[in-house]
């Protein structure tokens, strides 16, 4: 177990690395024809990197640490299914060319200068992609809470908390005051708490 937590550790260290902007600028100063095609690049090495460790862990033998009663099981279907849907609504939200990587290699840098977006999901919660894998996570885990499990689902569960936080740095430096107001009006992750409105309109 301590195996596979190093793994996903050094896993979610990189992703987080090469989401850096000092490492994106390093990369378009010295590679300038080659920038354009960071962001797939990124997210080639990030899904099949995901995916190799999955199948890795896959085969390590599981033991469970409790048999979940079937409300239990219900549970977690319902988080599951809830997860996809709130994940996929998302995305609907998203420029998905953008968000691939594909509107790069098309536009270059421009592909990054999107407005500020507050519709759908985002009116609930300012990282609904973060909150459908939170939910997905936990419906995967009550199914089956097994050591594996547990240890992938708590370290995707930091990462998703040290990733939040991150983002939330370059969306602050890339949008300034338009998205301090947006901080101040909607939570980042749970819609648990209500926020009073601030003071001048959001952007579209």
């Amino acid at each position: 177990m301590l195996l596979l937590a190093f793994f996903w550790t050094v896993y979610f260290g990189l992703h987080s690395l090469l989401a850096t902007t000092w490492l994106k600028d390093a990369v378009a100063r010295r590679l300038p024809r080659a920038a354009r095609f960071y962001r797939l690049a990124y997210n080639q090495v990030s899904v099949w990197g995901f995916l190799l460790l999955f199948r890795y862990q896959s085969q390590l033998p599981e033991t469970r640490l409790f048999s979940p009663p079937q409300p239990v099981l219900v549970l977690g279907y319902a988080l599951l299914g809830l997860g996809l849907l709130v994940a996929v609504a998302a995305l609907r939200g998203y420029d998905l060319a953008e968000f691939a990587g594909w509107a790069y290699i098309r536009r270059g840098p421009a592909a990054a200068d999107g407005p500020l977006r507050t519709g759908g999901l985002n009116t609930v919660v300012r990282h609904p992609l973060y909150l459908g894998l939170l939910l997905g996570l936990l419906g995967f885990w009550l199914l089956a809470p097994t050591y594996v499990r547990s240890v992938f689902v708590g370290c995707n569960l930091a990462y998703l908390l040290v990733g939040t936080r991150l983002e939330e740095r370059k969306l602050r430096q890339r949008f300034g005051a338009a998205y301090a107001r947006y901080q101040a009006r909607v939570p980042q992750l749970l819609p648990l708490k209500w926020r009073p409105t601030a003071p001048g309109p959001l952007p579209d």
